[in-house]
């Protein structure tokens, strides 16, 4: 358990590999309602057998840190100060790696000019946040929009198994390990749901390769929530391309092909590093 400058402790776990390689850390950072437990030992296994140290972390009032009796008060710049406290703890800047809800985090991180070796941006929040997608969603699915309502208020084991697996998993039938993830998640602060609207903006108004860290993104091209066309309006922030995930939910950790999207990020990053 770390400790942060607001002496609340993080859940912060440390996933040592068998051969160092002197690459830089990765620090993963997760979506909303989930924790440090949202990355299947899976998902990090292909990174730990290329060599980078592995961190996770749950942010305060998620998953083992304390602030959970406080999870209503929490805002989006607070979950950025607990990844901030990792980070400066480090010897040498990180790779941060933000999956939705750490995406947005990781963005900030780049709009604020924190020290980054390089950021991966898994079903990435777009640039201008969820306005968008939020509007979206109210007119072309409308029970989602109302669970997703449901979660940041009345509270996430008040959603929907069924919604819940066909926006984050992409599936008709609510399987065994929808259930085991829905279990896990937590409440999440309603101030959370504003911030990531947009206002004030997430991304950096303007991306510059010269002095900012390389940025990748990867996406699933069938993600009910971040749809194709919100990854690539990332990617044409980051001046990159999307790592299309054929078949791919907005959960790609948790996706058939999950072993293969972590040894893709894991071979790219030591091409951009170079």
């Amino acid at each position: 358990m770390a400790k942060n400058e607001h002496t609340l402790k993080l859940e912060h776990h440390v996933f040592e590999p068998q051969r160092h390689s002197g690459l830089p850390d990765i620090v993963m950072l997760h979506g909303i309602c989930a924790g440090a437990w949202v990355f299947p030992k899976a998902f990090l296994e292909p990174l730990l057998d290329q060599g980078y140290r592995v961190h996770t972390l749950s942010y305060r009032g998620h998953g083992e840190s304390e602030g959970r009796g406080r999870i209503h008060d929490w805002r989006l710049s607070d979950y950025v100060s607990d990844v901030v406290s990792i980070l400066n703890a480090l010897s040498e800047p990180a790779i941060v790696v933000g999956h939705s809800l750490g995406s947005a985090i990781a963005q900030v991180l780049i709009r604020d000019a924190c020290p980054l070796a390089a950021v991966v941006l898994l079903s990435p929040v777009p640039p201008k946040g969820l306005s968008t997608i939020a509007l979206r969603m109210l007119w072309s699915d409308p029970i989602a929009y109302q669970q997703l309502a449901i979660a940041f208020t009345v509270g996430v084991h008040q959603v929907s198994d069924r919604v819940a697996a066909r926006l984050l998993f992409s599936k008709t039938d609510v399987t065994d390990d929808v259930r085991q993830f829905m279990s896990q998640c937590c409440d999440e602060s309603p101030w959370l749901a504003l911030d990531l609207q947009g206002f004030p903006r997430i991304a950096p108004l303007k991306y510059d390769p010269r002095r900012m860290p390389p940025v990748l993104i990867v996406s699933g091209d069938d993600d009910r929530l971040i749809r194709p066309s919100d990854a690539t309006e990332s990617a044409q922030l980051y001046q990159t391309d999307v790592h299309w995930v054929g078949g791919g939910s907005h959960m790609l950790m948790y996706d058939q092909g999950a072993n293969s999207v972590s040894q893709w990020i894991g071979h790219q990053l030591k091409q951009v590093l170079q």
